[in-house]
């Protein structure tokens, strides 16, 4: 062996070790339990799914690049390569856009490639081309190794060409679950997310909220705790709102999130346009539900409604006026010009 060869040889270590070393950090450690749809997303990510929203990736196996999830198992974002060569990957940009989603949880690498790389004191696994040809041995080795509690056959089928998930379980049998009507027409993403929301814990209040994209696909969030109605309210809407903020492209301008179901219930006309005026405020509501009039069945509750929340507001108003002349902050004379402005 030359000099030169090597040379050569020591140089293509050296960089892998660095590249080793230089992420180590950012790899997950410690005990993970994934939720079911975040298994879901795992083993579509190991067979090679791209993304629905770029129609090429989806009529071709892609290379697996890099896969993280959060701490809590709940969230998960990957990206894959659907060249013939690709580049290192880019970890970093993969945990934030994890974190955008995971409401506080830290994420972590869990797979480069087609290996696990999250250390949580089992057995290291790296999951073979060959191993793809039955979906529920290869499901059977992640949970082995620690990363899943659930059970194996119910989760959805994979399609071995695109990767992505089917109507059908793991083993082939029909999705029979009983879909809300509305979730039900949607995507099999929708259906695994509405699974999640309904069987992943027994928080007692619940909020699932979506909003319409300009190809007519429907972006979802939900929210899930102990706290009250109100608060998953807001939070839900928070997380919806934050992605029209992020993706804006997609939408029209007057586009707001919906809530859809308070609980596993579908919202009823005065429950989506009073939580919407309530995030929204009045303008954008009625803007957008005068627009979207097909969302609810009685126009006339919208105006109605609109209207008692303005009176609502003057009422917070006077009253926050009427705190400022008793604390001195303004004269009698200002209040009483200021509590005209208002009730005109």
């Amino acid at each position: 062996m030359n000099l030169i060869v090597k040379t050569l040889i020591i140089i293509l270590f050296s960089s892998c070790t660095f590249f080793n070393l230089s992420f180590a950090g950012v790899w997950g450690k410690g005990e993970v339990k994934l939720s079911k749809s975040v298994m879901e997303h795992l083993m579509m990510y190991m067979y090679g799914a791209g993304s629905p929203r770029y129609d090429w990736t989806i009529k071709q196996k892609n290379k697996p690049d890099v896969f993280a999830a959060s701490e809590d198992g709940k969230t998960s974002h990957y990206m894959y390569c659907p060249y013939n060569e690709c580049i290192d990957p880019n970890l970093p940009q993969v945990i934030k856009r994890c974190e955008k989603r995971s409401k506080g949880s830290p994420c972590k690498i869990l797979a480069l490639k087609r290996k696990i790389v999250w250390k949580n004191g089992g057995k290291k696994i790296k999951i073979k081309k060959s191993e793809l040809k039955d979906p529920i041995a290869l499901a059977i080795k992640i949970k082995n190794a620690g990363f899943y509690n659930g059970d194996i056959y119910k989760l959805a089928g994979i399609d071995y060409k695109t990767g992505l998930t089917t109507e059908n379980d793991i083993s082939g049998n029909k999705d029979n679950y009983d879909y809300p009507l509305l979730i039900s027409s949607l995507s099999s993403e929708h259906k695994e997310s509405w699974k999640d929301y309904v069987e992943g814990g027994n928080e007692k209040f619940k909020a699932w909220v979506m909003a319409k994209r300009k190809d007519g696909d429907m972006t979802w969030g939900w929210e899930a705790n102990n706290i009250s109605w109100e608060d998953v309210f807001k939070k839900s809407l928070n997380s919806c709102n934050k992605f029209l903020k992020e993706q804006k492209n997609n939408y029209s301008s007057d586009t707001i999130c919906v809530l859809y179901y308070k609980g596993t219930k579908p919202t009823n006309d005065k429950e989506k346009i009073s939580t919407a005026n309530d995030y929204y405020g009045v303008e954008v509501t009625k803007k957008f539900f005068n627009k979207n009039a097909h969302l609810i069945s009685d126009k006339s509750l919208l105006n109605n409604l609109v209207s008692n929340n303005l009176n609502n507001d003057k009422i917070n108003k006077l009253k926050e006026l009427k705190e400022l002349l008793d604390g001195g902050a303004i004269t009698k004379e200002e209040f009483e010009k200021l509590k005209k402005q208002i009730i005109n």
